[in-house]
């Protein structure tokens, strides 16, 4: 299993590289987005030139709000334009795994629509990506305003390149229960990359680890079960908050967790 932290997108990518691997992470999930990580603006050679002195690995991510399964194919295709920029990045910088979001829909269209509009999108870029050596991962969204997790399994079987990626977080805001389970148990086969936060159940908040009173989550059982799943690859720790040491903690419980 291996650790890592998400850049912020408003600060130096290199001096978040620099953090990270100093406060012993084992990568940077690097997160393309504006306005201080804008592949266009970035030196991607410097980014690898950290990576590789630094012996951090990386994943890549995108930006959450490219909502791209919309009616419009103009917008689909602008969208897609977007995370192929991010793509070629990835490329360059060395990442094996690049997360796209589940794009929310609006309502009132058929389930038929939605899984064609995320198809047009996410299957040109998993053919480029397959033959970089990359994988495509989708992530679920809180409050998808669908039946999220039926569309992601058409998805999954129509597209045998495309991985899931669980969002722990994003489980406990979808529903009226947490579908950390039925997640898991649905697309075991197919998990490349795990988030992991807490929130109260009300927004997508990325609180520590145990930091939500009576929540109830068991941790160390989680974990188990994802490692029964078997699965021993990359978890992001997505803790944003304006003191590190809550993220800090949050690895060293991760570590314990998962060790014990």
């Amino acid at each position: 299993m291996r650790v890592g932290a998400m850049n912020h997108p408003a600060k130096d990518v290199i001096q978040e590289i620099r953090w990270i691997a100093e406060h012993g992470f084992d990568f940077i999930d690097l997160t393309f987005e504006p306005p201080a990580a804008d592949v266009r603006n970035l030196d991607l050679k410097a980014i690898r030139r950290e990576l590789d002195l630094r012996g951090l690995g990386i994943v890549a991510h995108t930006a959450y709000y490219l909502n791209y399964a919309v009616p419009f194919r103009s917008v689909r295709l602008a969208c897609r334009e977007e995370f192929q920029h991010t793509l070629a990045a990835a490329h360059e910088v060395g990442a094996e795994l690049m997360t796209i979001h589940f794009s929310r829909p609006p309502r009132f269209f058929s389930e038929d629509e939605i899984v064609d509009w995320h198809r047009e999108v996410l299957e040109p870029l998993c053919e480029t990506a397959d033959a970089w050596g990359i994988r495509i991962a989708l992530e679920q969204i809180p409050f998808p305003h669908c039946d999220q997790i039926t569309i992601i399994h058409r998805l999954l079987d129509a597209l045998p390149c495309l991985g899931f990626h669980l969002d722990g977080g994003h489980t406990q805001l979808e529903g009226r229960t947490d579908l950390w389970h039925e997640y898991l148990n649905r697309f075991r086969s197919r998990l490349c990359h795990v988030h992991l936060s807490e929130n109260d159940g009300t927004a997508d908040q990325h609180l520590p680890l145990g930091a939500v009173p009576h929540l109830g989550i068991d941790w160390p059982a989680r974990l188990a079960e994802l490692k029964a799943v078997p699965y021993d690859g990359t978890i992001t720790l997505e803790v944003f908050s304006s003191l590190p040491e809550y993220l800090l903690q949050s690895r060293d419980l991760l570590r314990q967790w998962w060790n014990d």
